[in-house]
């Protein structure tokens, strides 16, 4: 449980630098780029949920920086590379699996912390079992809330670019300087307007696409795999 503790405190701070990493840039790019930022953000915070291939490649090659941070240490050391390597070579190859198989995302999605959980709670000498049954398990719960988690990822990262966005498009501005110089502020936001989005696309989030166009059933589509009412 330390151990997860300790690797939770460290993405934290990653989180923290990296944001303010990027900020930074966003500030210091002419305001088209922040612009442009910004409506991506707010596209894929609208409508995000629906695009289910590319939802799940960038889900995934986050997953797979994710994985290679928390379980790649004996792989790194084994190898004799860098975690910043692994978390490259995981992140193409999870996103592009992903990407070509959608409901890998789910499944990984829900594997990933079913496994570090069931680690962190069995013994030493259990752990390798743990984290087997762990995944399974979470990948299961994974693909029986693909919507949820749909909805959640469209929502985080049309939160975040969203919000990086406008503070580097008002960086002339004392509110945008603000919010430029304090990156708890813009994760805080990025919070509040992601629980937002989630809950505004969760009614059409990872729907079935019926001959490229809409989701089937608008705002009140169908996840794929349930039959419509009223089939005989």
């Amino acid at each position: 449980m330390t151990a997860l503790l300790a690797a939770l405190a460290g993405a934290v701070r990653e989180a923290h630098g990296w944001v303010a990493g990027v900020v930074a840039e966003v500030a210091g790019a002419p305001w088209p780029a922040a612009a442009a930022l910004l409506g991506v953000g707010l596209v894929v915070l609208a409508v995000g949920a629906r695009a289910r291939r590319p939802l799940a490649a960038v889900g995934g090659a986050a997953l797979g920086v994710a994985a290679s941070v928390t379980l790649g240490e004996p792989v790194t050391r084994a190898a004799g590379i860098s975690t910043a390597t692994l978390s490259g070579i995981a992140a193409t190859v999870a996103g592009a699996a992903c990407g070509v198989l959608p409901p890998l995302f789910p499944a990984l999605a829900g594997a990933l912390p079913g496994a570090l959980g069931a680690a962190a709670m069995a013994p030493p000498d259990q752990r390798p079992l743990a984290l087997g049954l762990g995944a399974a398990v979470g990948a299961a719960l994974g693909l029986v809330l693909a919507r949820w988690l749909a909805a959640a990822v469209a929502g985080c990262v049309g939160a975040l670019a969203s919000v990086i966005g406008l503070a580097g498009l008002l960086h002339g501005l004392g509110a945008g300087r603000a919010l430029s110089a304090h990156p708890v502020a813009v994760l805080a936001a990025s919070v509040v307007l992601a629980v937002a989005g989630t809950a505004w696309q969760l009614p059409t989030a990872w729907v079935a696409v019926a001959g490229g166009g809409s989701p089937k059933g608008g705002r009140e589509g169908k996840p794929e795999g349930e039959a419509p009412e009223g089939d005989g």
